[in-house]
Parts: structure tokens; C-alpha cells; sequence
């Protein structure tokens, strides 16, 4: 373990203006290096809000009772699947993350919380090895803001090819509040808390600042809406929770 005080103080320093990288070897990377702490990280960097707004996204999915196939893309650790599961009993759920940690952590859940129910594949969410409608709903909780313009059209393209025709999907992610006051005291927090939290949560500092770069540098989310209502197939709604410190993107295929 390493102490507190062998951390260099120019840690906390962030790079203002710079653009962070889109390719999926570095995010990859990224999230290896994340995916002990994760479910902590996702509580400091939405204020608490983390599984409130993962309730309020499968709320955006119709309840049912029947068996649903459902994909959750970029699943991580397998934080979303009580919500999936409380929301749709029966849902048969297939998780979809390329981390080779994350996944590692995602087996664990699964065996000793999910009974070993939940599929599991280590693979890109933009090149994905699912059938062709194949799946009732898609979601997806706090991956969006690691894909530009670009790769945003591939994943809406993606959701749209692996969706049955009325299937429904919903995507949520944080996002940089509307109002000015709340975004500045938000970003603020972003910059300096949430580092500082990386460091209590025995998480190197610096992946912590990566996220900030991705979340001033996914704004309002406004490529993410603009990627899934450019699609054709895609109907979707948008919705701002929290004075909008979070986006979520849903709808249902034509």
C-alpha cells in the first residue's frame, strides 16, 4: 500500500484545456486500473446520487413480468443488475464490458449475488458479437462520456442492431449541471474533492483527474443526444436529473 505522504503534491494539478483520449486501448487501461474502487468512485463523483440514478433509469424501461433478454452495455463491476433485476424480474441479463478487471470483479458479483445467472462477455461495446435483434432493452450506466462524436453514432448504431423492433433502450450519465452557479460549485468539486477522495480510497489520484477530463469534456451530453436522435431506427426521449448533474438518453427502436 502505498503512504499518503509518498504522493507527489503536484498530484491535485489538472491539466485545464486538454482533450481526453477516445481510443478504447486507453480507456480500457483506464478502467483496469479503476475497477477496485469503482463502486465507491461512482458515489463521489455523483455527489451519493450513483444508485438513485441507476433506479431512475430502469424506471425509463417498461415493467414487466415476462422474461426480458436484456444487454447491459459497459456493465463494470455488475452495479446495475439489482436495479434490472428489481425492475424486471425475470429478466435474463447479459453483461457487456471490456476490462478484463472489470469483468473479473463482474464474475465474482455475479456467482455470489446473481447465483451465476448473469452472461458475461469481455468484449467492445462498439463491436459486439450479439445477433442481430437479438436483445428486449439495452442499458447502460455512466460509459457515454469515454466516446467522441464518432464513436457515440457507432454505439446508437450498435443499439439499434442488437434491438428488436419495439425493444427499448436507456443510457444515463453525469453530466455538467445547466445552471452556472451549480456547475461551477460542480466542477470545483470535480477538480479538487473527488481526487482527494481517490486518495482515501487508496486509488491513485491521477484516474480520477481522467474522469474529470471526460466529464468537462462530455459537457451537457449534448453529442450523446445528438448521435441517438440522428439515428433513423432510434426514438428517443432526453431527461435532466438533478438540475441536470445527470442525463439520461432512452427511447425504443422503430
Amino acid at each position: 500500500m502505498t503512504e499518503l505522504s509518498h504522493r507527489p503534491a503536484v498530484a491535485l494539478a489538472f491539466p485545464e484545456a486538454v482533450t481526453p483520449p477516445y481510443d478504447a486501448d486507453g480507456v480500457r487501461q483506464l478502467f483496469d486500473r479503476m475497477a477496485t474502487s469503482y463502486d465507491r468512485m461512482n458515489i463521489a463523483l455523483s455527489l451519493g446520487f450513483a444508485t438513485l440514478w441507476r433506479r431512475q433509469l430502469l424506471r425509463l424501461v417498461g415493467a414487466t413480468g415476462s422474461p426480458r433478454r436484456v444487454l447491459d452495455l459497459m456493465s463494470g463491476r455488475g452495479e446495475t443488475w439489482t436495479e434490472i433485476e428489481r425492475r424486471l424480474p425475470q429478466a435474463e441479463i447479459t453483461a457487456v464490458d471490456f476490462s478484463a478487471q472489470m469483468m473479473a470483479h463482474a464474475e465474482t458479483r455475479s456467482r455470489d449475488r446473481f447465483g451465476g445467472r448473469v452472461r458475461l462477455r469481455q468484449e467492445d461495446a462498439l463491436n459486439g458479437t450479439a445477433a442481430h435483434e437479438s436483445f428486449d432493452v439495452v442499458v447502460s450506466a455512466y460509459g457515454l462520456k469515454t466516446f467522441d462524436a464518432p464513436q457515440l453514432e457507432r454505439l446508437a448504431s450498435e443499439v439499434a442492431r442488437v434491438l428488436r423492433p419495439g425493444g427499448s433502450f436507456a443510457f444515463i450519465d453525469v453530466t455538467e449541471p445547466t445552471c452556472r452557479a451549480l456547475r461551477i460549485a460542480y466542477l470545483a468539486y470535480l477538480r479538487w474533492i473527488v481526487p482527494l477522495a481517490g486518495i482515501l480510497l487508496l486509488s491513485d489520484p491521477t484516474e480520477y483527474r481522467m474522469l474529470h477530463r471526460y466529464l468537462t469534456g462530455f459537457g451537457d451530453g449534448s453529442r450523446a443526444v445528438e448521435a441517438f436522435r440522428a439515428h433513423p431506427g432510434l426514438q428517443i426521449e432526453v431527461r435532466r436529473h438533478f438540475f441536470g448533474c445527470a442525463t439520461s438518453i432512452s427511447g425504443w427502436r422503430s
